[in-house]
């Protein structure tokens, strides 16, 4: 039996909970989610809007890219997730792991994302699990190259 997803930021400002198990989950290996999450990759688990909402507090945003927005608590910093502003992901909220209440609870990653900026030292990708790379979408290879233009990495 499903249980509600819960989760929010270190100081509790921002609290938000998912009637609804994650319709995927992934890690995301880009230099835009390496900057933003400070880590080798991000890790989320993507909720569908019917199912999820903010129960304490409104996290700031910030848009990364033309497709993409951050959410972070205003109080703490706490990175909390993103969602994406086009696509077929726009429907989702993505929630960093690291926010979940029980964070175990929540099956390993589906998808590895954005290898082509995979630190190998870091993190080793798992066998079996699906590896697709940023530019291999037009839409997103124009989202990650104005990204690394404003930010100096090649």
């Amino acid at each position: 039996m499903f249980k509600t997803v819960t989760g929010g930021c270190y100081c509790g400002a921002i609290r938000y909970e998912s009637t609804k198990p994650p319709v995927t989950t992934g890690m995301c290996h880009c230099r835009m989610c390496q900057r933003w999450t400070g880590m080798a990759a991000g890790t989320g688990a993507f909720f569908d809007l019917d199912s999820f909402r903010f129960t304490k507090g409104e996290p700031a945003r910030f848009m990364t890219s033309p497709i993409l927005e951050r959410h972070f608590c205003p109080e703490c910093g706490t990175h909390i997730g993103h969602s994406y502003a086009t696509g077929d992901m726009s429907n989702q909220e993505s929630i960093f792991i690291g926010t979940l209440d029980e964070p175990l609870e929540i099956e390993s990653p589906a998808f590895h994302f954005g290898v082509e900026d995979h630190l190998p030292g870091w993190i080793q990708l798992q066998e079996g699990i699906p590896q697709v790379r940023a530019d291999s979408s037009p839409l997103i290879k124009k989202a990650f190259e104005q990204v690394r233009s404003k930010s100096g990495d090649g």
